[in-house]
């Protein structure tokens, strides 16, 4: 991916009023993701995942990022008051540039330094970038009302539910290995019994579920979050997008968006999420019952 211009630079006071900030226009979209038509919500997924790939690309490359027509993406930027494409690329632009480099590039440069003398130094490199990459964007748009309010409703819960299958089942185990140490009721579903409708039978809204869910949706973790939102279980889930299936009623969600590398998606910024819930979640049962947080190997 090439740098931004100096052209490109001295632009960025084109951008409309209204739409000065990325942080702005990401809640933007946010706010009017459920109104939009289908393939206008590809176009935000797209945006909302890929923001270096909208500040470096080109209308046919976000379109065919986004599996629609150039057309859709024009009408995208015109539908958030933009006039044309162009304009709507600054914004991702400006948020590129303040935060330097984008790791991809780094990436690249480290490449042009080692050449093919140590390809496994290569693939670790791409890996801890990936993880890096992850960790910032986590950091930078990471909702602190949104996340008191998840602590708030999973400290309260009797029983926290867990589920999280597949790529996600790995955190969904670290969680269940945190709440033990730190002795906090919880129940993981999604075992190899296949026993998850019998393992929430006693689920209700006295309890909790934390549901842990990324694209590709696992079409049995969607069947599980439905059950348990028919059962009146308050739900926190970490997702990736707003068009996710296992966002609750209660629209109380925290978003993670993991970077990859070769199609080996990182769940750094997830583990780091959940150890941040899990800690706040013993913390406060703790403050009620006048005891001393302690975690022990």
């Amino acid at each position: 991916m090439a740098d931004i211009s100096p052209h490109t630079q001295t632009s960025l006071a084109s951008i409309p009023a209204g739409h000065t900030s990325y942080e702005e226009f990401h809640r933007d979209i946010r706010s009017r993701y459920d109104a939009l038509p289908r393939r206008l919500k590809q176009v935000a997924d797209f945006i909302m995942k890929q923001p270096d790939d909208v500040a470096l690309g080109t209308v046919s490359e976000l379109a065919k990022g986004a599996d629609v027509q150039p057309s859709a993406v024009i009408r995208f930027a015109q539908t958030f008051g933009f006039e044309g494409f162009t304009e709507l690329q600054l914004i991702f632009q400006q948020h590129l540039r303040n935060r330097g480099k984008p790791y991809k590039q780094r990436v690249t440069a480290l490449q042009s330094i080692h050449g093919k003398q140590d390809k496994a130094l290569t693939v670790l490199n791409q890996f801890y970038y990936a993880a890096l990459e992850s960790l910032h964007a986590l950091h930078q748009h990471i909702d602190t009302n949104r996340l008191e309010k998840a602590i708030k409703c999973l400290s309260k819960g009797r029983c926290i539910y867990i589920l999280g299958l597949r790529r996600s089942m790995p955190v969904a185990r670290y969680l269940s290995y945190l709440f033990l140490k730190l002795e906090v009721h919880h129940c993981i579903l999604g075992l190899e019994t296949g026993l998850e409708e019998e393992a929430m039978l006693m689920a209700g809204s006295r309890d909790a579920a934390i549901v842990i869910s990324f694209t590709d949706y696992a079409v049995r973790t969607v069947e599980i979050f439905k059950a348990l939102e028919k059962k009146k279980v308050p739900i926190v889930s970490i997702t990736d997008s707003p068009a996710s299936p296992v966002i609750p009623e209660s629209g109380l969600w925290l978003e993670v968006i993991e970077a990859n590398y070769q199609g080996f998606r990182s769940n750094a910024a997830t583990m780091t999420l959940i150890m941040t819930l899990a800690t706040m979640i013993a913390e406060k049962r703790n403050d009620r019952k006048g005891e001393t947080l302690s975690i022990s190997e």
